[in-house]
């Protein structure tokens, strides 16, 4: 099917698999080397396996690249991200391409003009496909036989239109350019819409798949591609008689309808409460300053956006109210979210004042809780008439979890392992509060920010600061220590390019190619294409983002002769193992911030935890080579797609791995080992609080949306009440029965019965980083070898292979392989600590 699917976890990434159109993935988006290559499920069937080399000289425009000297690329890659004028002497270099190959290498691409021109062209070679599709209808049984690979070169064909729009409207500083990307998207998507409601397309797959002779001949790529097609079809309705499937559509309507009107909704029932100043003990003086004289003044609405925008307060004035005005403020008016609030719950010494803003924040209007239990009670009627009883049993049939009982059950043996340590940091702080609020026992929900932020202050004197920290880590010594460290884990390296004019639509933007070295057998090959965004920019977005442009996926033989789609004619490509296929492209996106003026931009170990996460879903595109475009790289099951990211943290903190670049900008002396240990430790302090929290969150979102006819009274259901009763069965703290926090959990509509999937692939993560990488030691986070397994085992697959078969394969736990409870179980009960982290 063509509709779009999660690619991450709580709070991050976007991008996979649209199915049959596979969806963007800036994934927060989302393999093999050398001989691996040949072990991709299509190996083993199909007579296009051995094709011959001579067919690549159809696309010799685009060769194979040979890396340069190893020393000096490793030396430039610093260069090129921590010394801008080098950088630019070097990316306008005489040497780069004459004439201009248009934006992001597409010939196609010279202008915004041509971006529509290039959607247009496209949309009518894909309305070629889907004709020849339709007609294998009535074709042969031999004809038939290449259905599969028609619907997914079809996907591939509008994700090539759909994926390079959303990532150019997101990065492009152009209006024209963003205007052109809005025209391309649109238009796709809505061709997009119509193929999904198509049943002739519905009944061409069917055939295809209840035809013997023919279901027989697939590959393995192309029966998971066809099951996926199949799968997502239905789960939209086709196949359906006309009234029900009419009724279905209606519903998704509705659905999609509701999903707007409670995002846009999130919002507490009062935005903001009175205070008495003398109440605001412990906050900014500059930010009391700033609201009385918002106060005064009955300005309020300006500084709640000014501080929307900033945490801090850093100007002064000259206008606004007299004296007399301000020294008769004796109340102000507060928000009761956004930073002022937080402001309060971490440094307001009343506890009153810190209780009526955590109630207030997390009371929801009523409108907003009506609207969310109509979504609730629609998402359940769709579940109901798609043959499920409830939505997280609808959501979860093609996740590696697979019921909502093996969720529960996961959540439950994680939350019992986690618990214990949570309660420990919490009396940590009890204990902190008896020492300066003798008068008032009880440490409530309100009290823990306030007390964690207390001890903090407390104990960091004792750590350097995290200042003092980046400047270990410049941006160019954390993008070396990064291919560095994918050489020896998998024989990858970064080298930079020059890029012609037009290539690139800012001036900050560097390219990389991504080079093999094949396990030594064959030379260095380039194996993908990387477009790094990395600074920050007036109207760029600020998170952090990993985009497929390109995926990979082979180039089949009869591709190349029947004229369906002469626009893929020109892209760069790689042969391997006799077989063609695109060069992936990805754009890697971040908002990283100089603080240095005239010297390389520094990064907390927050930011730098943020690249090698971004990083890990830039290697399972880079390193997959499936046949199949629905099934490269990062498009994978939404609860497994976060594994190769998450894993990366963990290196990211490795004392082997840090050795390898983490150096001073100035000295270039390496980080002192201790420095990295002390800081680790105070980040750590409060991690199972964290993690708990998470595992509440995705309780609830499992509860909500495990709603059937029967536990739903005439039609409707009480959200409140399902919210306390997780409350007061999980809650580290006294229930707030004034609180209904459910309308303000936004991810219950992007996320709805699967936020547990990056607690998950977090638990998951930590099994692969203890007993694969042995949990960094002794080498084991810089071993060829283990680096090698993991690439084969998980990277190389994509989605072309069950997730829990990735899983055993890598853990050597054969009896997994076919998950289930047991195997859910195992993964909550076996996670190391680890798994208890930083959520950002």
């Amino acid at each position: 099917m063509l509709h779009r699917r999660l690619v991450a976890g709580p709070a991050r990434r976007r991008n996979v698999p649209l199915h049959f159109i596979s969806h963007s993935c800036p994934v927060h988006s989302f393999p093999r080397s050398g001989s691996i290559f040949i072990r991709t499920a299509t190996s083993t069937t199909h007579e296009s396996r051995l094709r011959p080399l001579h067919l690549a000289s159809q696309l010799s425009d685009f060769p194979t690249v040979i890396g340069g000297s190893v020393e000096a690329d490793d030396k430039l890659l610093r260069t090129v991200f921590d010394r801008p004028a080098s950088a630019h002497d070097f990316l306008s270099s005489s040497n780069a391409a004459s004439g201009s190959p248009g934006l992001l290498m597409n010939s196609k691409l010279g202008s915004a003009k041509s971006l529509v021109q290039f959607a247009n062209n496209t949309l009518l070679s894909a309305r070629n496909v889907t004709q020849r599709i339709l007609s294998l209808s009535t074709s042969s049984e031999q004809n038939l036989r290449g259905a599969i690979r028609l619907f997914d070169r079809l996907s591939d064909m509008l994700c090539r239109v759909i994926d390079l729009a959303e990532f150019i409207r997101t990065v492009h500083p152009d209006p024209e350019y963003i205007a052109a990307a809005e025209y391309a998207h649109s238009h796709m998507m809505s061709y997009m819409i119509e193929l999904n409601s198509s049943n002739e397309l519905y009944h061409v797959l069917r055939l295809v798949m209840d035809t013997p002779s023919v279901a027989s001949s697939l590959s393995k790529e192309e029966n998971i591609v066809a099951k996926l097609l199949l799968y997502d079809f239905e789960k939209s309705g086709a196949g359906l008689d006309k009234t029900v499937r009419d009724e279905v559509m209606s519903l998704q309507h509705d659905i999609s309808s509701l999903s707007r009107d409670f995002m846009t909704g999130i919002s507490p029932e009062h935005n903001t409460v009175e205070v008495d100043l003398r109440d605001l003990y412990g906050l900014d003086p500059m930010v009391v300053s700033e609201l009385r004289r918002a106060t005064a003044s009955r300005h309020d609405s300006s500084i709640f956006l000014y501080l929307k925008r900033s945490s801090s307060v850093s100007r002064q004035r000259s206008d606004g109210p007299s004296k007399e005005a301000l020294d008769a403020v004796k109340t102000v008016t507060l928000p009761t979210t956004g930073p002022i609030a937080r402001m309060v719950a971490l440094s307001v010494k009343s506890s009153a004042v810190r209780k009526q803003l955590y109630i207030e924040g997390r009371r929801s209007n009523a409108r907003q809780v009506d609207i969310l239990e109509n979504l609730l009670v629609d998402r359940m009627r769709l579940a109901n008439m798609m043959g499920s009883s409830s939505y997280a049993e609808y959501q979860l049939a093609d996740k590696m979890a697979r019921t909502p009982d093996a969720v529960k059950n996961f959540l439950d043996h994680l939350a019992a392992k986690t618990r214990p340590g949570a309660q420990q940091e919490i009396e940590l702080l009890k204990n902190l509060k008896r020492k300066s609020d003798r008068a008032n026992d009880e440490f409530s929900a309100w009290d823990r920010d306030y007390y964690m932020s207390q001890y903090t202050d407390m104990t960091k004197a004792k750590v350097k600061s995290n200042d003092f920290l980046s400047s270990y880590f410049s941006l160019g010594v954390v993008m070396q220590g990064l291919s560095r460290l994918f050489t020896k884990l998998y024989g990858i390296r970064f080298v930079p390019r020059e890029t012609s004019p037009g290539e690139i639509w800012h001036k900050d933007v560097r390219k990389l190619d991504i080079m093999s070295d094949n396990g030594g057998t064959f030379g260095e090959q380039r194996v993908g294409v990387m477009y790094c965004d990395l600074f920050a920019r007036h109207g760029k977005p600020r998170s952090p983002a990993h985009y497929t442009i390109r995926c990979s996926r082979e180039i089949f033989r009869e591709e190349f002769n029947d004229g369906l789609d002469p626009g893929n004619r020109d892209i760069p490509t790689l042969v391997t193992a006799g077989r063609v296929y695109q060069v992936p492209t990805i754009g890697l996106v971040c908002d990283f911030v100089s603080k240095n003026e005239h010297g390389p931009t520094l990064l907390s170990f927050g930011e730098v935890e943020t690249l090698f996460h971004e990083m890990g879903h830039a290697m399972h595109s880079m390193l997959g080579r499936t046949a199949m475009h629905n099934i490269s790289g990062t498009r994978c099951a939404t609860d497994f797609v976060e594994l190769p990211s998450v894993l990366m943290e963990h290196f990211a903190s490795n004392l082997d791995v840090l050795a390898l670049f983490a150096r001073h900008y100035e000295t270039d002396r390496p980080l002192p080992p201790q420095l990295i240990e002390a800081s680790l430790a105070e980040r750590a302090k409060f991690r199972y609080n964290d993690t708990y929290t998470q595992i509440e969150m995705s309780l609830l979102d499992q509860a909500l949306h495990s709603i059937t006819p029967s536990s739903s009274s005439s039609g409707r259901i009480d959200s409140s009440a399902i919210y306390h009763a997780v409350e007061k069965q999980y809650s580290l703290f006294p229930p707030v029965q004034d609180a209904n926090w459910q309308g303000m959990f936004g991810h219950l509509v992007g996320y709805g019965a699967v936020y547990y999937a990056y607690l998950l692939d977090r638990a998951i993560a930590s099994l692969v980083w203890d007993r694969v990488f042995q949990s960094g030691k002794e080498g084991g986070a810089v071993s060829r070898e283990a680096g090698e397994r993991f690439k084969n085992e998980v990277l190389a697959w994509g989605g072309g292979r069950d997730p829990w078969e990735c899983f055993a394969g890598v853990l050597d736990r054969g009896e997994f392989s076919s998950g289930g409870e047991r195997a859910m179980e195992f993964v909550a009960m076996g996670a190391g600590e680890q798994v208890a982290g930083n959520w950002r």
